[in-house]
């Protein structure tokens, strides 16, 4: 939110998606077509220079487990702040 990228994040259980859009909620596929997928790219890449492995496409899921240790979490939000911030840019361009 600080940085000003519209987003929403749902889940189901330990599976998660983080969608690019304005939209309050994303029910279904037509929906998740209206988000910025040039956010999600700047996003992912600025994640991926960090280290951090998500999955490559806008419309994955990402998965949370017992495998990802206090370490992997404080990587993965380190590198948020960054990575939200390459997203506001490209999703305002």
């Amino acid at each position: 939110d600080s940085a000003g990228v519209p987003h929403v994040v749902q889940n189901a259980g330990s599976m998660f998606s983080v969608f690019f859009t304005d939209a309050p909620h994303v029910p279904d596929y037509a929906t998740a077509l209206g988000q910025s997928t040039a956010a999600f790219a700047a996003f992912f890449h600025a994640m991926l220079d960090a280290g951090v492995s998500l999955p490559p496409s806008a419309f994955e899921s990402w998965f949370l487990s017992a495998a990802h240790d206090d370490a992997a979490l404080d990587q993965v939000v380190d590198a948020l702040p960054a990575a939200a911030q390459a997203a506001a840019r490209a999703g305002a361009a």
